[in-house]
């Protein structure tokens, strides 16, 4: 069964009609979306008039981007509004989560839908070329299928969870990715393809994901995934993306110093990480400790944790203790209105949640606090899924996209 995913793509609030490329990107956006699918309601949205509508519909319908998908309910005089929607052929993204177990791809088409989603075992500590076979043969038995449909790829974003240089596409120093370091990521796939490659750490997707998915009130957005890593992603408000800093390291909070005297070697070669002593790994190893049990799985960790397992519970939040201290620096400093936890370990349970709101509403200062939401991400599992959709249907539908075409899309 296809899937639509729910998100929006806020578009530039000030249009000049002479700008044909921006009016066309905007106008996309806002039927890609639903957002606005009549020529009245789109008028409504951009501010722009009739004639201009008018125009930038029939060039859209021209290029085979859009088209009618129906009529209006109509609830006042006169005839009922075209329903405009992007046509089931104008394309599709190829999504890529490369995690350090495993290998998820998916596809996902211009008008949000997931057409399909295929998740493998495979460690990236394999090295990069081997994961690129794997994941390049991944998509090709996803899209034999749909190949029927004769969608072509307009895209594919890459989700990697470490540091990107995303101008370069190249992963830099990533802690958990050995042999990953400045390989040339986006080049090889685009190559692969033919089609345009974006990279970006795993947490800003899930934080573009999840600041799309929301009103745009609850920017800044602080996305904090307890995964094998502990990761950090900051929208600062509704339509930017998230802040990736000089070299891409920006919010990389799995490295900051835990609170307390801790001696955990972390990934990165450093002491008292509270990636060292607070990750969905660094529980799974305590707690083998404590049953004994030195071949817990992580998979059975959530499992323990998901049934209420009192030794598994206490370790938990233990852990849940020493991120909500690392939280409540990182609201003083950012003041976001929303910080939104992700990661299987987080969805287990609520006890990582509550212990985190426990020590944020406890040692944060009341200001930064009085409005302040702490909650499970609203796109759960399939959010890098989401915010690279988001991301890759940005970049097709883009200003600068639009300055190129002049025919077919």
């Amino acid at each position: 069964m296809v899937k639509r995913l729910e998100f929006t793509i806020p578009p530039q609030s000030l249009l000049r009609q002479s700008d044909t490329a921006a009016v066309l990107s905007v106008v996309a956006q806002l039927i890609a979306t639903a957002q606005a699918t009549t020529k009245p309601s789109l008028g409504l949205a951009t501010g722009l008039s009739r004639s201009a509508i008018d125009q930038a519909v029939h060039r859209l319908s021209s290029m085979g981007l859009i088209g009618v998908t129906g009529m209006s309910t109509n609830v006042g005089r006169g005839r009922p509004a075209e329903v405009l929607g992007l046509r089931p052929d104008a394309g599709t993204v190829l999504i890529a989560d490369l995690t350090p177990n495993h290998v998820h791809t998916a596809v996902v088409d211009l008008s949000r839908r997931l057409l399909a989603s295929k998740r493998t075992r495979f460690a990236l500590a394999n090295g990069p070329e081997p994961t690129m076979t794997a994941m390049f043969a991944q998509f090709q038995e996803m899209l034999g299928p749909l190949g029927r449909y004769g969608l072509p790829i307009r895209a594919i974003v890459v989700s990697v969870p470490g540091p990107v240089d995303a101008k370069r596409g190249v992963p830099v120093r990533p802690p958990i990715m050995p042999g990953w370091d400045e390989f040339p990521l986006t080049e090889r796939v685009a190559d692969e393809f033919g089609a345009p490659c974006y990279a970006d750490n795993d947490v800003n997707l899930m934080a573009t994901g999840e600041a799309r998915s929301l009103p745009g009130d609850q920017c800044p957005l602080l996305f904090i995934k307890v995964g094998t890593g502990i990761g950090g992603g900051l929208v600062g408000a509704p339509g930017e993306q998230p802040a990736r800093g000089a070299d891409g390291a920006a919010y990389d909070i799995g490295h900051i110093p835990a609170p307390g005297l801790h001696q955990e070697v972390c990934t990165c070669g450093n002491v008292g990480c509270i990636e060292a002593v607070a990750s969905a790994e660094a529980i799974t190893v305590k707690l083998r400790n404590v049953l004994g049990n030195q071949e817990l799985t992580r998979p059975e960790t959530e499992r323990l944790v998901h049934d209420g397992d009192p030794q598994a519970v206490r370790v938990v939040r233990e852990a849940a203790a020493l991120l909500g201290e690392v939280a409540a620096t990182l609201v003083h400093v950012l003041n976001p209105a929303r910080i939104a936890l992700g990661g299987p370990i987080t969805r287990s349970s609520d006890d990582l949640l509550a212990g985190i709101r426990s020590v944020v509403y406890q040692r944060a200062l009341p200001l930064a606090t009085r409005n302040l939401t702490i909650a499970h991400s609203v796109t759960g599992e399939l959010s890098v899924v989401v915010g690279a959709a988001a991301f890759g249907i940005e970049k097709i539908l883009s200003r600068d996209a639009f300055s190129t075409k002049s025919g077919r899309f």
